[in-house]
């Protein structure tokens, strides 16, 4: 299913065409409210924003990346997922030496700790929600959740049997408590600290943990 509707919106695939208005979509309600860029100030370092913004664009060439559209044509959410599969390996990018890296670094690290694919040795694939954005005078009105059931729509299609969460935000974790995820791991800010001692991440409140939430689906 190609569209779904829901309600003044719906949910549609993410073209190449889209992808200049997703990336200034993403620069207008996901760099600006992501805990971990606001505790680094990383939106003023022109090269760790190109590498983010790489990154993010590497998510629109999967054919997994989804946006959420009102009725008169406006761009209001977007959705970019991957897959981890039990063999992938995860390797930091050596050639980066900027505030991005440090970002990369403890997603790898969470990633690692959570020991996913240990915790459910009979999950070979898995979908992964890398980034959910929201316009802010749409949210509370079931566009996150109608995005997260088009992510398992796609889930089911690419024969993943769980989707993956990594939360870094309070309130992202909120929604996948919500939407019935379990979470496996949790690591506090507070914990994470750099070769002085001192916590590498001191984002505002209420952000103080970053967390990982697997949902298992039915493939039948």
């Amino acid at each position: 299913m190609s569209n779904i509707a829901e309600g003044p919106f719906s949910i549609e695939a993410i073209t190449s065409e889209d992808r200049q208005a997703v990336i200034d979509f993403l620069r207008q309600f996901f760099y600006r409210d992501e805990p971990l860029i606001i505790a680094l100030d990383m939106t003023v370092d022109v090269k760790a924003m190109a590498k983010l913004e790489a990154y993010c664009n590497s998510l629109l060439d999967n054919g997994l990346a989804c946006k959420a559209v009102s009725a008169d044509g406006r761009l209001i959410g977007v959705i970019l997922n991957g897959v981890k599969c039990k063999l992938d390996k995860h390797e930091d990018d050596t050639e980066d030496d900027t505030k991005f890296q440090h970002i990369t670094k403890f997603l790898n690290k969470v990633d690692k700790e959570a020991n996913f694919f240990c915790q459910y040795p009979n999950v070979c694939r898995a979908l992964t929600i890398d980034i959910v954005a929201v316009d802010h005078k749409y949210r509370g009105k079931g566009v996150c959740k109608s995005l997260m059931d088009k992510a398992r729509e796609l889930a089911l299609k690419n024969r993943c049997s769980m989707i993956y969460v990594e939360c870094s935000s309070y309130f992202s974790a909120k929604a996948a408590e919500k939407l019935g995820f379990q979470c496996i791991y949790t690591l506090s800010y507070k914990d994470y600290l750099n070769d002085q001692g001192q916590p590498i991440f001191n984002p505002p409140p209420p952000h103080t943990q970053s967390k990982v939430y697997v949902l298992p689906l039915d493939n039948n």
